[in-house]
C-alpha cells in the first residue's frame, strides 16, 4: 500500500524535524556552557578523583583549569587554589615522567616547570626537570639542574635526595674526565662550581685545564682540590699537580709535590719521577 504525504503533513514532518535539531542543539549548548562555567571547587574535586586513581594526564589539566576559574576574591576558591597548584603539582610530575620516558624531552620540561610554577618547594619537578635536561643531551644545563634539585631538596629536608642530586651533578662532569673530553670538562666543572664546590671538581676541572696547556690556572683548581680535601685522600691531586709543574718546566716544585705523594695507587711512579728529576738522587 502506497504511501503519500500531502503537502501539509510535508510541513509538519519538517517543523518536527527543526524542532528536534534545535533542541538537540539547545541541549549541547547547555552542557558545553555548564562544562565552561564548572566552579573551581568542582574541577579541583574532578581532578582529585582522577588523581587518586592515577589518571594524571587528565588529573592535570583539570587542575589547571580549577586555578584558572577561581575568583581570587572569594575565600573558598583561594582555598581551593591552594589545593589545586599541591595536588597539580604531583600530578605535573607524573605526566612529565610519562613523557620523559617516550623522550618527549621538550614537553616534558614544559609540564615540570608548569608544576615547578604551581609549587615552587615541591622538589620533584625540579629532580624530573634535570632527568629530562640530561635526556635530552643538555649537559651543561642538567648539572646546574641537579644541583638546583639538590638545593630544594635540602631545603625540604630530604638529605638523602639532595646528595643524590649533587653526586649526579658531579658524576657528569666525572664521566667527561673519564672519557678525556678535555674541553666537556671544562664545561661542565665551570657550571657545577658556579654553585657548588667540591675537591673532585676541582680536580677535574685542573686536570682537564692542564691537558689543554693552561698549568697556571690548572695548578690553582688542583691546589683548590688539596685545600678542600684537608686531611682526606690527596694522592691523585698531588699526582696531578707535580705532573703540570712538570710540564710547566718547573722541576723542583714538581720533586716538592712527588714526594707529598702518599698513595700506593702513585706512589711507585711518583718515586720514579722524582729520582728522573733529580739526576737520579
Amino acid at each position: 500500500m502506497a504511501f503519500f504525504i500531502n503537502q501539509n503533513n510535508l510541513r509538519t514532518v519538517r517543523s518536527i524535524a527543526y524542532l528536534t535539531t534545535v533542541c538537540l542543539l539547545l541541549g549541547l549548548t547547555g552542557i558545553l556552557q555548564a562544562q565552561e562555567e564548572a566552579s573551581a571547587a568542582t574541577l579541583y574535586n574532578q581532578g582529585l578523583e582522577l588523581l587518586k586513581a592515577k589518571n594524571y594526564e587528565e588529573a592535570f589539566p583539570l587542575m589547571e583549569k580549577a586555578i584558572e576559574v577561581a575568583d581570587p576574591e572569594a575565600e573558598a576558591d583561594v582555598e581551593v587554589v591552594k589545593l589545586a597548584k599541591r595536588n597539580g603539582a604531583i600530578a605535573a610530575y607524573y605526566v612529565g615522567n610519562g613523557q620523559r620516558k617516550d623522550d618527549d624531552f621538550e614537553n616534558a620540561l614544559i609540564t615540570y616547570d608548569k608544576g615547578i610554577a604551581m609549587s615552587s618547594g615541591f622538589y620533584a619537578n625540579y629532580i624530573g626537570r634535570a632527568q629530562a635536561l640530561e635526556g635530552k643531551g643538555e649537559t651543561t644545563e642538567a648539572i646546574k639542574a641537579y644541583i638546583a634539585a639538590g638545593d630544594i631538596c635540602e631545603k625540604a629536608k630530604k638529605a638523602d635526595k639532595a646528595e643524590q642530586m649533587y653526586a649526579k651533578a658531579e658524576n657528569l662532569v666525572a664521566l667527561a674526565w673519564g672519557d678525556k673530553k678535555w674541553a666537556n670538562t671544562q664545561e661542565y666543572a665551570l657550571a657545577f662550581l658556579e654553585s657548588r664546590e667540591t675537591p673532585e671538581v676541582h680536580f677535574y676541572l685542573g686536570y682537564a685545564l692542564k691537558e689543554q696547556g693552561n698549568t697556571e690556572k690548572g695548578l690553582e683548581h688542583l691546589d683548590k682540590a688539596i685545600e678542600l680535601a684537608g686531611s682526606g685522600d690527596t694522592g691523585k691531586y698531588y699526582m696531578a699537580k707535580a705532573e703540570t709543574h712538570e710540564l710547566a718546566g718547573q722541576k723542583e716544585a714538581a720533586v716538592e709535590a712527588y714526594r707529598k705523594v702518599s698513595d700506593a695507587k702513585y706512589t711507585e711512579r711518583a718515586q720514579y719521577k722524582i729520582k728522573e728529576l733529580s739526576g737520579g738522587k
